[in-house]
């Protein structure tokens, strides 16, 4: 038997290059509250004096929204976490309720804005210290909506009222998100407080 082995060799006779560039967007986003900055701080600690002595039952002027400060369309969210205590309400004809544990602030939402959940907020004991709301940007479609780059939501409500104690502080905490609308993967937070 014989084997013969053989072999084949190409050479190259032409070559061509491209070089691709990819620039990832830019979504960046502000917590904006343009009418709750404006208010008298004498104190200059970032919270109106209007909100530092509040009494129960006071209505303040609080305009969260969001800016899309980035290059690119943004899915924006914000979440507002409400302190709680156990305390006895009082309803108007003023008969007591029960004792029970309470968010100490009440706000009313744009219709803009869409409540996806809600989750209690616990100490290091399982006590039940506050709950955190999240919600979506819908703008008047009622389904999550793109903001677009140097656009700005509607606020997510216009004022809060305080149930609080008096003589007690209590922080609401105001958080803004967002995620590129393309694919969802990165997120940016900023967080307010009063």
């Amino acid at each position: 038997a014989v084997l013969l082995v053989g072999s084949v060799s190409a050479y190259f006779t032409d070559q061509d290059e491209k070089t691709n560039t990819f620039t990832v967007g830019k979504v960046t986003i502000d917590l904006e509250e343009p009418e709750w900055d404006k208010k008298p701080d004498e104190n200059g600690n970032d919270i109106p004096d209007e909100a530092e002595n509040m009494t129960p039952n006071q209505t303040i002027e609080k305009d969260p929204q969001v800016k899309n400060t980035g290059t690119n369309d943004a899915f924006v969210y914000m979440t507002v976490e409400v302190p709680c205590k156990k305390i006895v309400t009082v309803n108007n004809d003023g008969t007591r309720n029960p004792e029970a544990v309470r968010e100490l602030y009440t706000y009313q939402t744009d219709s803009s804005w869409k409540l996806l959940g809600s989750v209690d907020v616990t100490d290091e004991t399982g006590e039940k210290t506050a709950v955190k709301h999240l919600y979506a940007y819908a703008g008047a479609q009622g389904t999550c909506t793109v903001v677009k780059p140097q656009e700005t939501t509607k606020n997510l409500f216009l004022a809060a009222s305080a149930l609080k104690i008096p003589g007690q502080a209590a922080v609401v905490k105001i958080m803004a998100l967002q995620i590129f609308s393309a694919d969802l993967i990165r997120f940016s937070v900023i967080c307010h407080k009063f």
